[in-house]
């Protein structure tokens, strides 16, 4: 069995294909039991944001299983899979733990450092989770990676001075204005963590008045009533968004709507209202994928579009060297520690198997001697029933430690084999590693 990676992002493909690729999140549940009911695919998590898509699977053959992922993807972006060979990418094993640490860790976002990526990374893996679509596997490696984002800010300065992909955005509408955003009037499209971040930054840069509009008018007033200070904050009513985008200087959008919320005749009725349009120019700050605001609305008199790939010219910030290595270095020591627990995992139910059957032989045993042993009182039928486990506890002991030594020097599988073959166990539990639940405890901060 393999884990694979495989996707597309900021760095390999443009807005309009991740936008096609994208997965709202109402999809999510659906799209990730498509997933497992392909052959080859035991577990799988969707890993869906501004900057990426990406499907995390355990299959029980690697390049079958990559060819049905690579699949899944081009019918999910109405592109050919020769044209998505040249857009995406794919790891596997240790690599695809790599990567997926670095993602937690913000190392791969558009914004380096963002906090953002280490929410999504663990709500992705609680859809699945709830899906049961991840099981043992992935459920250890996602929530390993939310521990090693958590690392790696802790431990390096990566997250110093850090931006999220809001204060890049609002930093782009300003560049756009030509001026500060602040004693302006903000709407914000949408009242989930975006949509909060985007109300506590607006909120810091002294804005005059916040607007919030949701679909579900109760997170919309929630999320008004954080806004502190002398900002005042207003609830849109559901029928009055046109009103809004016409009284606002910026429009912020953050839903996960899988079609555009402001469209071209949304926005020209709301340019209607406007009485200072040449002095007040609206500028539609899109945070989304697939975008909210209808690009088309770009050509509308007085209207400027500011969406993720205007984002991208102004995130590139760079850090320095040594910053990045030390987190490198971070990511890799843990993408080895979850390799070696794949591979103890992998030996796990041989060593099962064998200790099954060394139990069921000493039963039999004990069985096949109950007459001699029938004069024994209570006291001595434990002594023999302990003497007995006792002895092949001992003697099961040192093969078992050996082989998950092995397991964690990466050359276990030829000896497991031979045990499966003395012991005449079959091939079948081989394949029962990846397969069971989740385990018992995340990875905490004591395992580093």
């Amino acid at each position: 069995m393999s884990l694979i990676v495989v996707g597309c992002n900021h760095h390999s493909a443009d807005l309009s294909l991740l936008e096609r690729l994208a997965v709202p999140v109402d999809e999510l549940p659906k799209a990730m039991r498509a997933l497992t009911g392909l052959e080859h695919v035991l577990e799988a998590v969707v890993l869906s944001t501004c900057n990426r898509v990406e499907i995390y699977a355990q299959v029980t053959r690697f390049h079958p299983g990559l060819q049905e992922l690579r699949g899944w993807l081009a019918e999910r972006g109405d592109i050919h899979p020769q044209e998505l060979d040249e857009l995406q990418y794919s790891y596997h094993d240790e690599r695809a733990a790599a990567h997926l640490f670095a993602v937690a860790s913000g190392l791969d976002s558009m914004v380096v450092g963002e906090r953002q990526i280490g929410i999504q990374v663990k709500q992705a893996m609680e859809v699945a989770r709830e899906e049961a679509t991840a099981r043992r596997v992935l459920q250890r490696l996602f929530r390993q990676a939310v521990s090693v984002g958590r690392r790696v800010r802790r431990e390096t300065d990566v997250a110093a001075g850090t931006s999220s992909m809001v204060d890049v955005g609002l930093e782009a509408v300003e560049r756009r204005l030509g001026r500060s955003l602040q004693g302006g009037h903000v709407t914000i499209v949408g009242a989930g963590k975006v949509g909060a971040l985007t109300a506590d930054r607006v909120t810091s840069l002294e804005v005059e008045r916040v607007e919030v509009w949701n679909r579900d008018g109760d997170k919309a007033r929630r999320l008004a009533a954080r806004v502190d200070g002398p900002t005042d904050s207003r609830v849109v009513a559901d029928g009055d968004l046109v009103a809004a985008v016409a009284r606002a200087d910026v429009v912020v959008c953050t839903t996960g709507a899988p079609e555009p919320v402001l469209d071209v005749d949304l926005v020209a009725r709301a340019l209607a209202r406007r009485e200072d349009l040449g002095e007040r120019p609206l500028v539609l700050l899109d945070l989304a994928v697939p975008r909210n605001v209808d690009p088309a609305c770009a050509s509308l008199p007085g209207v400027r579009v500011v969406d993720v790939s205007d984002v991208r010219e102004v995130a590139d910030r760079g850090l320095a060297g040594a910053v990045l290595a030390d987190a490198r270095v971070i990511v890799d020591e843990e993408a080895a520690r979850f390799a070696g627990w794949t591979r103890a995992a992998q030996v796990e139910p041989t060593i099962r198997a064998v200790r099954a059957h060394a139990e069921q032989v000493r039963g039999a045993e004990l069985d096949r001697l109950a007459t001699k042993l029938g004069g024994l009182d209570e006291r001595q039928r434990e002594a023999v029933e302990a003497l007995s486990r006792g002895i092949v506890n001992t003697l099961l002991h040192a093969p078992t430690v050996r082989l998950k030594a092995l397991a964690d020097a990466d050359g276990a599988e030829l000896h497991a084999q031979a045990l499966r073959d003395l012991f005449d166990l079959g091939d079948g539990v081989a394949g029962a590693a990846g397969t069971g639940e989740a385990d018992a405890g995340e990875p905490t901060d004591a395992d580093h």
